[in-house]
Order: structure tokens, then C-alpha cells, then sequence
């Protein structure tokens, strides 16, 4: 929190043991009353909003480095000195053992929020004795910066002729396969971790994607798989990051997986 966020703290915690005082010295009982009441207030609101700054700055020193991809931004409603605190869905991929889904509570400047976006990856650091206390880490920045904008797109990748004759190639087999999977693939439901733009339009506008998911089929566990293929331009908000979609995969071999349907 920058230097106007504690002078707004500290001159609101002033001004209330002003009040306090003052409200004791003309009514004891009902002066101690709201005043037991202020600490109580004050005290819940201190504890959550700096509790998750201090868990920060332990966990920037003893933390295990790691990277988390974000599923979830929301506002909590709490601000201080304008600057909002959000709370974030992500889901880790530490350096050892499996990825798995956390909360977080972090205040940031109104300027940091297009650093927040569902899709994009970040610096983080994860408590070794407890993987559920995590911090974010400014210092390691967003791994996505290269290929990720604000939004939780891909930035445009550009290709050679040859590439792009390959890529389309690649994308009729793609295409065929695809088909016999929506025939005689299994259903299951799907969340899309990262949506990738390959920079190329089929009929008209119509960009081809590739979609990182967690697949979620009712017969056995949740699996990740990779998607390719084109979706309707005017669909492409249905398979941003966090959206749930419909898939059909092969029981034979799960990474053979195609949307079925938004």
C-alpha cells in the first residue's frame, strides 16, 4: 500500500480515538460502549485487509517460487485510499508435485488491474509448509508477458507462407479428427484454462484456437487435455478463460480431445 493508504489509516485511527475519547468523557457507559464497538470494527477490517500483506511479506522471503494461472478475478467490495482489494481464483503449478486450485486476497493500485486478468500467469510465492498461503511475487513479474495481452488473449503471432500453409493443412486433419470425435467421442464438461489465437481466419473471421482445458467426464477423474480447431467469431467470448464448455473425447486415448459446444 503505498504512503497515502497509511496516512488515510492512521488519520481514520486518530480521528477514532478522538471520538472515542470524546464520547467516553460525555457518557461512560454508552462513551465505552461505541468504543468497544469502534475496536471491534476497526480491528476486523485491519485484520483482513493486512493479515494477507503480512502473510505477503513473510512469504516473499520464505516462499518457494512458483507460477499461477488466473481463473477467477473478483472485486470484494473493500477499498482503502482507492485502492480495491480483489480476490483471485488461481491455479498453481508449483515445481514440484500436481497443480491445484487456491483463494487470494490482494490489495493493488486501480492502475494494476489490467495486471489481474483471467488467463494470464503469474509470479508467485508458495508457503512450503502450508501450499494453500500463497503471495503474489511483483519482483517475478507475469511469465505470460510475452505472449499474453491484458484481455487473456494471445498476442498475434505472425508466420511465414509456409507456416501458414502447414498450419492450414494441419488444421483440415485437425478438422476431420474433430468431426469423428463430436460423432463418436464420449460427452463431458470442460474448463478453459487458456485460450491461444493462432493468428488464422477460416471462412471470414473465424480464428483458429487452440484451448488448454480441464476436462471433467462423469465415467473417470478430471484430466487436462489441449484442444485445436476454429470457432465462430462471434463465440469467441464463450471460451475465454473460466468459461464452462462442452467437449467430446476418445475413452481410448483422452488427449484426443474436440469442443463440442459453448
Amino acid at each position: 500500500m503505498g504512503v497515502g493508504g497509511w496516512i488515510g489509516l492512521i488519520v481514520g485511527g486518530l480521528g477514532g480515538l478522538l471520538g472515542m475519547a470524546v464520547a467516553i468523557a460525555a457518557s461512560p457507559i454508552y462513551g465505552s460502549i461505541f468504543a468497544l464497538v469502534f475496536i471491534a470494527i476497526f480491528g476486523g477490517v485491519f485484520w483482513s485487509i493486512f493479515r494477507p500483506m503480512m502473510t505477503q511479506n513473510k512469504l516473499m522471503k520464505t516462499g518457494v517460487s512458483a507460477t499461477a494461472t488466473v481463473l477467477e478475478v473478483r472485486d470484494t467490495g473493500v477499498t482503502v485510499n482507492n485502492s480495491p482489494q480483489i480476490k483471485l481464483l488461481l491455479q498453481v503449478t508449483p515445481p514440484m508435485g500436481m497443480q491445484y486450485k487456491v483463494q487470494t486476497k490482494v490489495l493493488i493500485s486501480r492502475l494494476q488491474t489490467y495486471e489481474f486478468q483471467a488467463g494470464m500467469t503469474i509470479a508467485v510465492k508458495i508457503d512450503p509448509n502450508d501450499k494453500d498461503k500463497i503471495a503474489i511475487d511483483y519482483s517475478g513479474g507475469t511469465s505470460d508477458a510475452g505472449s499474453s495481452n491484458s484481455s487473456g488473449y494471445s498476442q498475434e503471432q505472425y508466420y511465414s507462407p509456409q507456416q501458414i500453409q502447414q498450419i492450414q493443412a494441419d488444421l483440415v486433419k485437425t478438422n476431420d479428427e474433430n468431426l469423428k470425435l463430436v460423432a463418436y467421442g464420449e460427452s463431458a464438461k470442460a474448463i478453459v484454462l487458456k485460450y491461444t489465437d493462432l493468428n488464422i481466419k477460416v471462412n471470414g473471421e473465424n480464428p483458429a484456437v487452440v484451448l488448454d482445458l480441464e476436462v471433467m467426464p462423469l465415467t473417470r477423474s478430471p484430466f487436462k487435455a489441449t484442444a485445436k480447431g476454429v470457432v465462430k467469431s462471434e463465440s469467441v467470448l464463450k471460451f475465454q478463460p473460466g468459461e464452462e464448455i462442452f467437449v467430446k473425447f476418445d475413452p481410448n486415448d483422452i488427449t484426443k480431445v474436440a469442443v463440442e459446444h459453448s
